[in-house]
């Protein structure tokens, strides 16, 4: 049997890779559906999709709040100004040239203004025609597919490369008697069509479902008809436009397939390799969404896969890069690159399958671990199973150095809790400065200190007032003015909407609802922290079950003498453990934050009297931040008992963390689209 035949009934043979790789499909049509639930097309395209067809026909009574004929007029109005923008490119050109930054003609400056008009001088007369065009948008506008591919070439890349060396089969297949190279060709073609299919399944499903949900209307009309695509400078087809954004992405999943191909052949560790291959990736996303094409490193993002990806910027923007002095496209230099990174990394990872031994070695960091662990021998000499499941998750797999880590961590983010606080404007530094002293119940005193402090400033107008000569002191008392005024009006207004709101205003509190507002809507930092704190949780508990079977140590363990009920107990609270302590280090800044604005002491605040949001319900503020808190504790719990039926399920710890994590990052990203985190949860239903 030949090696790549070899590799394909492998991967056909795990049920579980099978299974998994049907469910990304189906989550990635998930997410789309969740994208387009909430958006104006979903209900006026889709729900209401009889009236609009209706409308299409010439019905007009079918138009709901117009909205169809404002689509329409904008259509209407885009095409009637694109001929302008085409033939007024020309004129344009001629005054640009006539300026000094455009006179060099061997300049880059000037061949790009020529270029430009060259390009797009062939769109002279060319039909526009209006119609369906929410399925087309949609399309464009969803990127949340290449999550869902990198999360299926990660479980790839576990089966392809590291399956054998985990069941040390690795030396076995290396002594084929046609060597090494077609191993390793074997399995890079494997990776290659492996994602391939996949996205094409991938992007194909998208097409369909957003096909059926919207159609695309007539396919044959340019693609220059949408807005969107207004900077377009390529000659295309609505349906030519859907195939070249199958063939682009296809192309970038080959990219991302050779590269993981490569990083997995150098790194006899799946766990190196992966913290690798996650750095790399998170680099290039974070570099396609700080750079501009605009900017100095425009070139760089114009190359960069995440970038390729985004169909509305692929093909909505016209971008040149500069080459030796001569402008080049966008996408001709993706291409060039793509062909060159293609075979460099394809190369360089079949000869490190010839030159390196493919099994793990003690380097001189596993000889010192060893060395540490003979000192430490007398802590392994321990009868319980729970402090077994300890050792073995922190010490024999060494994730004690990521929970160190996390502590380190969550102590800086304590200290930085306590620091010194500086606020970018007067307004919030006096506002906090009058909280500070009287926030809590509100009694006559609080009345009394706003009486003394509207008197204190009026009498510092009436001081300016009086230094209209003297322009130093008008300043300075100017200044001292800015610096409480506007606080101090805040301050009042919020003491003066509480007096209209039901109740006796002796019963209410003066709390700092800035401090609130600001940790309430800070969703990005909540979301982030969220994913983080699952993704940990899921590493620490994913090698809990797997590796006892692994070693082939689990019909060992099954035998104790009370049975596997004990040994699954001691495993589950080993977990809960486990997630609880992580849910403390994640959550603790935040609590802190929480109990430095006041010590809660403003916790017995009604919500309904907090005037800076709309709560209809009367439960204290105090029980809401609780509600917060066990919404992510119970979140966390969640996580750890879906890690825990994955890894048994799984049988494999790398699969187990990259399914998860999968789940957790499409989760997280949805809600981050949405805008969705504990907290705006917890206000939209209170």
């Amino acid at each position: 049997m030949g090696v790549l035949k070899f590799e394909w009934i492998k991967l056909g043979k795990k049920k579980l890779f099978l299974v998994f790789s049907f469910l990304l499909l189906a989550a990635n049509l998930l997410t789309v559906y969740a994208y387009e639930k909430y958006t104006d097309r979903f209900f006026y395209g889709y729900e209401q999709r009889e009236k609009y067809e209706a409308y299409l026909d010439g019905d007009e009574t079918a138009d709901i709040d117009d909205y169809y004929k404002w689509k329409k007029e904008n259509q209407e109005k885009y095409m009637a100004s694109y001929p302008e923008f085409i033939d007024g490119m020309e004129g344009r050109a001629k005054r640009l040239q006539g300026t000094s930054f455009y006179q060099d003609k061997e300049g880059y400056a000037y061949r790009n203004l020529v270029k430009s008009c060259r390009d797009f001088k062939k769109f002279s007369g060319i039909s526009l025609e209006a119609g369906r065009s929410f399925g087309l948008e949609a399309f464009a506008q969803y990127n949340g597919n290449v999550l869902f591919v990198l999360v299926f070439l990660a479980v790839l890349t576990y089966y392809v490369l590291f399956y054998e060396r985990d069941m040390s089969l690795l030396l076995l297949l290396k002594g084929s008697r046609k060597g090494h190279t077609p191993l390793a060709a074997a399995k890079l073609s494997v990776m290659v069509f492996g994602a391939v299919f996949y996205t094409v399944l991938s992007e194909g499903s998208v097409i369909l479902l957003l096909g059926r949900m919207y159609g695309y209307g007539n396919l044959g009309r340019a693609v220059q008809s949408l807005s969107i695509f207004r900077n377009c400078a390529f000659s295309l087809t609505a349906g030519e436009m859907l195939l070249l954004a199958v063939f682009v992405r296809v192309l970038t999943a080959v990219v991302f397939a050779c590269l993981m191909f490569c990083i997995g052949m150098f790194f006899k560790n799946e766990f190196a390799a992966a913290a690798l291959a996650a750095v790399i990736l998170g680099l290039e996303r974070f570099f396609s969404q700080a750079f501009s094409t605009s900017g100095s490193f425009g070139g760089i993002k114009c190359v960069n896969p995440f970038y390729c990806w985004d169909l509305k910027q692929l093909l909505g923007e016209y971008y040149n890069l500069n080459i030796f002095g001569h402008p080049a496209g966008k996408i001709l230099c993706a291409a060039v690159v793509a062909g060159v990174l293609l075979p460099v990394l394809c190369v360089i990872g079949v000869l490190a399958f010839n030159n390196t031994c493919q099994v793990r070695t003690e380097g001189r960091a596993e000889v010192f671990l060893q060395w540490f662990r003979k000192k430490t021998g007398f802590m392994g000499k321990r009868l319980g199973l729970l402090y077994y499941e300890f050792y073995k998750m922190l010490i024999q797999q060494k994730k004690g150095i990521v929970l160190v880590i996390l502590f380190l961590w969550g102590i800086y983010e304590i200290q930085g809790v306590f620091a010194q606080e500086y606020y970018a404007t007067a307004r919030e530094a006096s506002y906090h400065y009058y909280i500070g002293k009287l926030q809590g119940l509100v009694t006559e005193e609080t009345f009394a200190f706003m009486e003394e402090e509207e008197a204190s400033l009026q009498a510092m107008r009436e001081e300016l007032a009086q230094a209209d000569g003297d322009e130093t002191r008008s300043i300075m008392i100017m200044a001292e003015l800015e610096r409480y005024e506007e606080g101090f009006s805040l301050v009042q207004d919020q003491l003066e909407m509480l007096q209209e709101r039901e109740g006796d205003i002796k019963d209410k509190y003066l709390l700092d609802e800035m401090a609130y507002a600001d940790l309430w809507k800070d969703t990005k930092t909540d979301i982030f922290l969220w994913f983080l704190g699952a993704a940990t949780v899921l590493y620490f508990i994913s090698g809990i079950y797997t590796l006892d079977e692994k070693k082939k140590m689990q019909n060992l363990l099954r035998s104790t003498r009370n049975g596997r009920k004990r040994l699954n107990r001691s495993r589950n609270c080993c977990a809960v453990l486990c997630t609880t302590a992580l849910f403390l280090v994640m959550e603790l800044p935040l609590f802190l934050r929480y109990a430095k604005i006041d010590g809660f002491a403003t916790a017995d605040q009604k919500l309904c009297d907090i005037t800076n949001a709309v709560f209809s319900g009367s439960m204290p503020l105090g029980f809401m931040v609780a509600m917060a808190f066990l919404l992510k504790a119970a979140s966390f719990l969640a996580v750890c008992f879906a890690g825990i039926k994955l890894s048994k399920a799984v049988k494999g710890e790398l699969p187990a963390i990259f399914a998860g994590v999968g789940c957790a990052g499409a989760a997280a990203m949805i809600a981050y689209h949405f805008g969705w985190d504990f907290n705006m949860f917890l206000i939209h239903l209170l």
